[in-house]
């Protein structure tokens, strides 16, 4: 296997600065062969675009978890990572799930859409989320839990992904997308309560959010484990069945 490449950075900003929407309608996006690095300690995964499924969210973001399971976080936080995956190693992918420049259908020339799909923001946590294979990435891994075993450690990722908007906007609008303890309290407490999510799943799920928020306003809220949001959750239960 060969190690995973990377654009450099000033590459990226050139790629940003310099957008031509034509060339993302090719079939291969055509980019400057000696603007890459290697990963040293991260392997490439041999035609990881053909195993992704565009139209399941769920299923592509495990295998796109798995593929880079060993990143450390900050290169799961490095713009040029993401860059190079959606211009190259999963380029095809892309022009698929996010085919609206392909198709001609992206609004003002399709310009603005490029950047916000195929290019991250910013390395925060709510830019990383909304990415359209950053996104995926982290959705995973602030929601896998090993400790119920290799059959059942996405369960509560499969929550995650109910509604498209719960990983990116709900949860990435806010600090506890940050915190791996919190979203897995959250997730453990809509699976303990599926009745309650039976109807009105998006507007409960902003409700669980916003609250906890409020709650961290006061709290130092990565200091907390699973059990803690789950407590405070439970507290306002009823709230959330009416929300």
């Amino acid at each position: 296997m060969s190690k995973q490449l990377i654009f450099k950075e000033k590459y990226v900003s050139k790629l940003k600065e310099n957008i031509n929407v034509e060339s993302y309608k090719s079939s291969e996006f055509v980019y400057d062969k000696g603007q890459v690095l290697m990963l040293p300690n991260i392997e490439s995964t041999a035609n990881l675009a053909g195993q992704l499924k565009p139209d399941n969210d769920f299923e592509t973001a495990i295998t796109i978890y798995k593929a880079f399971e060993n990143l450390e976080l900050i290169q799961a936080s490095d713009e040029r990572l993401w860059a190079y995956l959606s211009h190259v190693d999963l380029y095809s992918y892309m022009q698929k799930r996010w085919n609206s420049v392909y198709i001609e259908t992206a609004k003002n020339g399709g310009s603005g859409y490029i950047l916000e799909h195929w290019f991250l923001n910013s390395s925060a946590q709510s830019s990383l989320l909304r990415h359209a294979l950053a996104g995926l990435w982290w959705a995973v891994y602030l929601s896998v839990d090993d400790t119920r075993g290799e059959n059942n450690r996405f369960d509560l990722t499969k929550i995650l992904f109910r509604q498209l908007d719960f990983p990116t906007r709900t949860l990435g609008t806010y600090k506890l997308g940050r915190h791996k303890e919190a979203v897995i309290g959250i997730l453990e407490f809509i699976e303990e309560h599926e009745d309650l999510f039976k109807s009105g799943f998006e507007n409960k799920t902003r409700f669980i959010t916003k609250h906890l928020n409020i709650v961290g306003g006061v709290k130092p809220l990565a200091y907390f484990d699973r059990k803690f949001f789950k407590g405070e959750l439970e507290k306002v239960k009823e709230s959330i069945g009416s929300s």
